[in-house]
């Protein structure tokens, strides 16, 4: 559906509840997951600045290459975010032009309607983002809507 959008001139919107890159971080061998101090929760991979962070407090941390428990190199991520899902559709769909919108996106002022205009006025192909994107908003062009909402 999203290449027939592409080949038709039409524009895509793909919502995630998820942004970041991996919703976790993992050791393969022992298990060990890497968690936020103040809340327990597993922090969050963000590839483009390599950190590691809590989307609950905002506690963030370096991204680790070693477990802090056994010492591992075997350190792999898991789980899907907007940053990772606007890769594959790069990877995918390398002509398409794309734009991600999240709360790392739209932290500069004027920031949120800058991208909407930029994604309704330059007709770019397809839309990243969280749940600011399917907001109330009217984009006549738009015919394809796909949520991969995650728990």
């Amino acid at each position: 559906m999203i290449k027939n959008n592409i080949k038709t001139k039409k524009q895509t919107i793909l919502f995630l509840n998820r942004r970041g890159y991996s919703t976790f971080v993992m050791c393969r061998d022992c298990g060990y997951t890497v968690n936020c101090p103040k809340c327990n929760i597993t922090l969050t991979y963000h590839m483009k600045q390599d950190k590691l962070k809590c989307h609950y407090c905002g506690y963030e941390r370096n991204n680790v290459s070693e477990c802090p428990e056994c010492k591992s190199k075997n350190i792999r991520y898991f789980g899907t975010g907007t940053q990772k899902i606007e890769e594959q559709i790069n990877k995918n769909f390398p002509n398409a032009t794309t734009i991600r919108m999240d709360i790392d996106t739209v932290s500069k002022k004027n920031s949120y309607d800058t991208i909407l205009n930029k994604f309704k006025d330059e007709n770019i192909d397809i839309l990243i983002g969280t749940q600011m994107v399917v907001k109330g908003h009217h984009f006549p062009n738009v015919t394809l809507v796909r949520c991969y909402c995650s728990r």
